[in-house]
């Protein structure tokens, strides 16, 4: 059912304003609104800023951080440089930094990696536990049941992994070869400052995949009905979502400075993280974790969610909420199966990525595909939450018959 909104076509602000766990701020005033939030505090606080790489310079965002510390004659530290697939020893990095700082306020600026990273790291700081011991669900609230642990402030400047908006953080395990996941409530950023503008310098290429990658949260998400929680989100937002990927994709492609476009990608993202935050990804993530290295990660969930999406649609209730995106994408079929939405959306992939299927890259081998299958049971968490579970000795054999 459509929201009541004075202005239809931004009935997400609803959303965003009654939002409870994150306090989400849209706009262009994104420092504007941090350097009031730091004003407020009694003392000044000592604030670590936590950043990517160049990106932060060509969109804007590394300039009006530095007049705003000016501004307010901060006490701030950088940590600049993490890459798009941090590891566990840029997590270390951060760490270190934070414990010769001492910051009371931690900054993430830039892509879902750094706000992840930042978020992971903030949270080994605090606990004093080695990120590697953080991997699974609720470790540290189930170590420490007793203790409050602060989160950082997030100010996306890609519009994909909603990250600010999410409990989880996704860091590689350069040991094993896979990412690896850490899902804790408390590490969901407080203030998420969203300035869609900051979007405009993104190359094309990752513009398509950012916002593939955000479709697929928005669907993983609708079909995934079983955790406990779900009443928390209605089935409305995870399909507006998709909407609006779908409708703003081709005009920031086609125009890459069109303002409305970008806000509706960054709105999409971040509806799509809210989404996840109660019904997580399973399987078309837990899957790409293996093909971090060799594919944009928006590529290689948007390629592996076809199959993964057939195998769920065997099961009614998939197949009900499949059709809730029916005459969505585009398609010269009347979609009125699931099967006819499931084609649509991949044909919708597939003209964004460039990418015919899974089969036709190199390196998607049948060896390959047994690796993936091998390294599914690393985030047995995953694995659960899918619509149709999979149980960990059981794992191996299934993807790997679902991706052959």
């Amino acid at each position: 059912m459509m929201v009541a909104h004075e202005h239809p076509d931004r009935d997400y602000m609803v959303f965003f304003e009654h939002y409870k766990p994150v306090c989400i701020d849209l706009g262009t005033a994104a420092f504007a609104n941090l350097s009031a939030e730091f004003l407020l505090s009694d003392p000044q606080p000592a604030v670590t800023f936590v950043i990517g790489s160049s990106s932060s310079i060509q969109n804007g965002s590394y300039n009006e951080m530095s007049l705003m510390m000016l501004r307010n004659h901060l006490t701030a530290s950088i940590i600049s440089g993490i890459p798009s697939e941090p590891s566990l020893d840029d997590v270390r990095r951060i760490v270190n930094t934070l414990k010769q700082d001492a910051p009371n306020e931690v900054v993430a600026i830039g892509g879902g990696s750094v706000i992840d990273a930042a978020k992971a790291a903030y949270l080994s700081y605090q606990t004093g536990l080695d990120v590697s011991e953080l991997f699974g669900a609720n470790v540290a609230s189930s170590r420490f049941p007793d203790r409050k642990f602060k989160s950082i402030i997030a100010v996306p400047t890609t519009a994909g992994t909603g990250s600010e908006v999410t409990p989880y953080a996704c860091i590689v395990d350069s040991a094993s070869g896979v990412k690896r996941m850490l899902s804790e409530k408390q590490i969901i950023p407080r203030i998420a400052l969203i300035n869609p503008d900051y979007c405009i310098t993104m190359p094309q290429s990752l513009t398509v995949s950012t916002a593939i990658d955000a479709m697929v949260h928005s669907i993983e998400a609708l079909l995934n009905t079983a955790p406990a929680g779900v009443e928390a989100l209605s089935d409305y937002w995870p399909v507006r979502a998709v909407e609006l990927i779908v409708n703003a994709l081709p005009d920031a492609v086609n125009d890459p400075k069109n303002q409305l476009a970008r806000e509706h990608l960054s709105v999409a993202a971040t509806l799509g993280g809210a989404a996840i935050a109660v019904r997580p990804t399973s399987l078309p993530h837990l899957t790409s974790f293996s093909l971090y290295g060799k594919l944009p990660h928006g590529l290689a969930v948007g390629l592996l969610l076809p199959p993964f999406w057939r195998y769920y649609a065997e099961l009614p209730q998939v197949a009900e909420q499949t059709m809730k995106l029916a005459g969505i994408f585009p398609s010269a079929s009347a979609r009125t199966t699931p099967e006819d939405v499931i084609s649509a959306a991949e044909a919708f992939i597939v003209r964004f990525s460039g990418v015919r299927s899974l089969a036709s890259l190199d390196f998607f081998t049948p060896d390959f595909v047994k690796k993936i299958a091998a390294d599914a049971v690393k985030n047995p968490v995953k694995l659960l939450s899918a619509p149709r579970p999979v149980s960990v000795e059981e794992a191996p054999r299934i993807i790997e018959s679902i991706l052959s």
